[in-house]
């Protein structure tokens, strides 16, 4: 199960217009157990699903959107095709 942010009313428009990043002042809570780095769903005041991505609750940038699909949850699998796709920017050893 993830945990779910939440976002305050009125916020929301980057991710919504393709932004990839939630500010922290945009964020109303975070609902369910996480630690910085875990994956969680990003959702609208009214539960209107966003995305999954990254939290990092030192950063003012807390939450870095990966998917906007919902079927799309991020998996070790998931990463490594697109560290395939974009293999010029993320390198491996």
């Amino acid at each position: 199960m993830y945990a779910e942010a939440i976002l305050k009313k009125g916020e929301g428009r980057t991710p919504k217009s393709g932004g990839a990043w939630v500010y922290d002042n945009e964020i109303d809570r975070v609902e369910g157990d996480y630690e910085n780095g875990d994956i969680l769903a990003v959702k609208d005041f009214d539960g209107f699903f966003l995305g999954w991505g990254f939290i990092n609750t030192r950063s003012k940038i807390t939450i870095r959107v990966m998917s906007r699909r919902k079927e799309h949850e991020i998996t070790e699998e998931f990463l490594e095709s697109g560290c395939a796709t974009h293999g010029n920017i993320v390198k491996r050893p």
